[in-house]
């Protein structure tokens, strides 16, 4: 057992090097009140250090309360003389991307549109969080399967200078990509996709290719092209945890529409059901586990949901699961048609 000075001692060394909410104005750094940290008041108001920095948006600066020679003076600085922002990932931007992950998307688009509003002024400044909360905004357009406000962002979206970052280009093309699958021209989506996987190094970029190219080979029946496609994101790409479950969903229906009497030997249905089980024992609370659970048989999503409960409560990975297992025969193929 820690000694309980030693567990202060990590607590308070843990406090020291967390970064703050700061401003660098030409060298001078300002921490900043995090507009994003809430009291328990009704409506609530943001938590106010006097020491730190308070934006004034209406205004666009930054007012901060100094003691100078006994005497408390209030300094001013301009939002447009911020020259970098160091900001941890604000709260309401990791809850919109997990709003995006458990399937509400409209909680999602509350919680970015306040991150985006809050960042709007210092956009293209190097640590904004401005182009973050835009992409998270586009996947939960994308979620919302509103098309029309999908289009609106994305003709304002292009015309800002962060969408000359190649890997914000790459995005927007991406979100174009999935509108037109949408529109059913998978064939057009599966050739652009493909060009598209060999000009991005980015991990991220490549499992979101891989997801939209594998859902077009699947609307179109081409299921062995579709599940080698979705199953190279947890074989190549499974730091990007969030799109795992995506892939395994569409895994385990392209297993599915591969299903024939000519290949009944290869019981590709019970391959399918054993992703589905993963995703509901693996990712509980994703909207795929969700979709799982109506595709697995009542005894087998019983067995899936009685697992996750388990492991839950501390219990150990149940045996036969697949991400613990990642070279199965399917993900070997995967492997070989690199």
């Amino acid at each position: 057992m820690r000694h309980p000075l030693l567990l202060a001692a990590f607590a308070l060394l843990a406090a020291a090097t967390s970064p703050a909410q700061t401003f660098v104005f030409k060298g001078e750094k300002w921490e900043i009140n995090d507009p994003f940290k809430l009291d328990n008041s009704v409506p609530p108001k943001p938590v106010l250090d006097a020491k730190k920095g308070v934006i004034n948006v209406v205004k666009g600066t930054v007012d901060r309360t100094s003691n100078q020679g006994g005497f408390e003076v209030v300094l001013t600085r301009k939002l447009s003389e911020v020259t970098e922002i160091i900001w941890p990932m604000p709260a309401r931007l990791q809850e919109a991307q997990n709003n995006v992950n458990r399937g509400e998307p409209a909680k999602a688009l509350d919680n970015a549109e306040a991150v985006l509003k809050f960042f709007e002024p210092l956009k293209n400044v190097p640590g904004s969080w401005w182009v973050k909360a835009s992409l998270i905004k586009l996947d939960a357009l994308d979620r919302l399967e509103n098309d029309a406000a999908t289009n609106s962002f994305l003709a304002t979206f292009e015309k800002e200078e962060a969408a000359k970052q190649p890997e914000v280009a790459t995005q927007i093309q991406l979100a174009k990509l999935m509108l037109r699958a949408r529109k059913g021209d998978h064939e057009a989506v599966i050739r652009e996709a493909t060009e598209l996987l060999t000009k991005v190094d980015s991990s991220e970029l490549q499992a979101r290719l891989h997801l939209t190219k594998g859902n077009s080979l699947l609307a179109a029946k081409k299921y062995e092209a579709a599940m080698t496609t979705y199953l190279r994101v947890p074989v190549f790409f499974g730091s990007e945890t969030e799109m795992i479950p995506k892939a395994l969903l569409g895994a385990a229906r392209a297993f599915r529409g591969m299903d024939s009497p000519a290949l009944r030997d290869q019981k590709l249905e019970a391959i399918s059901n054993r992703y589905l089980y993963d995703i509901i024992v693996s990712f509980p609370v994703s909207k795929e586990a969700e979709e799982a659970k109506k595709l697995l048989p009542p005894e087998e999503r019983a067995k899936a949901e009685a697992d996750q409960k388990k492991i839950a409560a501390g219990g150990p990975l149940p045996e036969g699961v697949i991400m613990a297992k990642p070279k199965l025969a399917a993900e070997e193929k995967v492997e070989g048609n690199k």
